[in-house]
C-alpha cells in the first residue's frame, strides 16, 4: 500500500512541477500540440473535384485526370495561453495534412506517374495532382480508383482516402454523309456523333479519279457533340472519257492531343452514255441530287406517237368506202 502511495505522490510532484507556476500549458508547450498538425489529430483531406481531359476518351487515347485534394480544416484552432510571466496570449494553431501517397488503378488502364511525399495542404486549401492515363481499346464504362494516404505533420497516419472516377471510353467519332453531287461541286455533311469535343477537323479528299478539284482538303476547325458542318468541294473538271469519276473522303481530327480519322467514303459523280443523231459519241449525262441517270433517248418519234400506221390504214379505208357509195350512186 504504502508503494502504490508512493507513485502516486511521484506522479502528481511531476504535474505539479510542470503546470502549478501558471495552472495553464504555456505558449510552447501548446505550440508542439497544434502548430504543423497535433500528434493525436489526424488529417482530414477529401477529393473535392476533378476533371478528366479530354471528356470521353477514344481506344487508345492518352489523357489528363487532374483531381483536386482539400483538407478538410477550415479554420485555425484558436485558444488562450498563459506566458511564463502569466500574462495571458491569444494564439491561433493550424492543422496542416502531408500527402504521403497518391495514386490511382484501373482496368486496363495505363498510368503514367504516382506521387509519394507530394507536400503539404494547409486547413481549407486545395492542391491539384494530375495523372497521365491511357486509356484500353475496348468501349465500356470504366471506374478508376483514387486512393490517397496522408499523415500530420507529427508522422501520424490518417484513414486512406478512396474515390471511384467513372470514365467513359467510346469509338463514336465523325461522320460523312453526301447531300448533294453534281459535275460543278460534291456538297458533305460532317457530324460529330462523339460525347466530347474535338479540334482541328478537316476533311480531306484522296484516290481521286475522273475530276480535277479546286481544293483537296477544306478545314473545319472545332466541333461540339452532335454538330453538324456543310462542306463544299468544287469540281474545276470532269474527264468526258472516264466512266468511274469518283474520289474517297475522310476526315481527320484531334481528340485533345490525340490524332484521329474516320473511315473513307467513296463520292461517285453519276452520268449516262447519250448516243448522237449525227455522230455515235459517248457523252457523260447530267446528274441529279436523287443520284439517279436520264435514260437514253432512243426512237423518239415512235415514242411520242405510238400507232401512227394503224390510223392511216383507217382513215383510207374510210376514203374508199365514201368513193364507193358515191359511184353507186350515180
Amino acid at each position: 500500500m504504502d508503494k502504490r502511495l508512493k507513485n502516486v505522490y511521484c506522479i502528481l510532484a511531476i504535474l505539479l512541477l510542470l503546470f502549478g507556476s501558471t495552472g495553464l500549458a504555456s505558449a510552447e508547450d501548446l505550440e508542439s500540440l497544434f502548430v504543423r498538425g497535433d500528434e493525436y489529430t489526424a488529417s482530414a483531406v477529401m477529393v473535392a473535384s476533378y476533371e478528366l481531359t479530354p471528356e470521353t476518351l477514344m481506344p487508345g487515347d492518352v489523357g489528363l485526370l487532374t483531381i483536386t485534394l482539400e483538407n478538410a480544416y477550415s479554420s485555425m484552432f484558436s485558444v488562450k495561453v498563459k506566458s511564463s510571466q502569466g500574462a495571458e496570449i491569444d494564439s491561433s494553431f493550424t492543422v496542416t495534412a502531408r500527402i504521403r501517397e497518391a495514386s490511382i488503378s484501373g482496368s486496363n488502364f495505363e498510368v503514367y506517374n504516382i506521387y509519394k511525399s507530394s507536400g503539404v495542404i494547409g486547413p481549407g486549401k486545395q492542391v491539384e495532382f494530375p495523372f497521365k492515363i491511357k486509356a484500353p481499346y475496348e468501349d465500356d464504362l470504366y471506374m478508376l480508383k483514387l486512393y490517397v494516404y496522408t499523415e500530420n505533420m507529427q508522422g501520424k497516419s490518417s484513414p486512406c482516402v478512396r474515390h471511384y472516377i467513372p470514365v467513359i471510353v467510346s469509338s463514336r467519332s465523325l461522320k460523312i454523309t453526301p447531300l448533294d453531287v453534281s459535275e460543278e461541286s460534291i456538297k458533305l455533311e460532317v457530324t460529330n456523333e462523339g460525347f466530347s469535343k474535338v479540334d482541328d477537323v478537316a476533311v480531306v479528299a484522296s484516290d481521286v479519279k475522273g475530276m480535277e478539284l479546286q481544293k483537296e482538303s477544306v478545314y473545319i476547325g472545332n466541333m461540339s457533340p452532335w454538330e453538324s458542318t456543310l462542306v463544299v468541294f468544287n469540281i474545276s473538271s470532269v474527264a468526258v472519257e472516264e466512266p468511274d469519276n469518283s474520289a474517297d473522303f475522310r476526315v481527320v481530327f484531334n481528340n485533345w492531343i490525340n490524332e484521329h480519322e474516320s473511315e473513307s467514303l467513296c463520292v461517285k459523280i453519276p452520268y449516262h452514255i447519250t448516243k448522237s443523231e449525227d455522230k455515235n459519241e459517248v457523252q457523260p449525262a447530267t446528274t441529279t441530287q436523287n443520284y439517279t441517270t436520264t435514260p437514253e433517248q432512243k426512237d423518239v418519234a415512235e415514242a411520242k406517237i405510238p400507232g401512227f400506221g394503224l390510223l392511216t390504214a383507217m382513215f383510207m379505208l374510210v376514203v374508199v368506202e365514201y368513193l364507193m357509195q358515191k359511184r353507186a350512186k350515180k
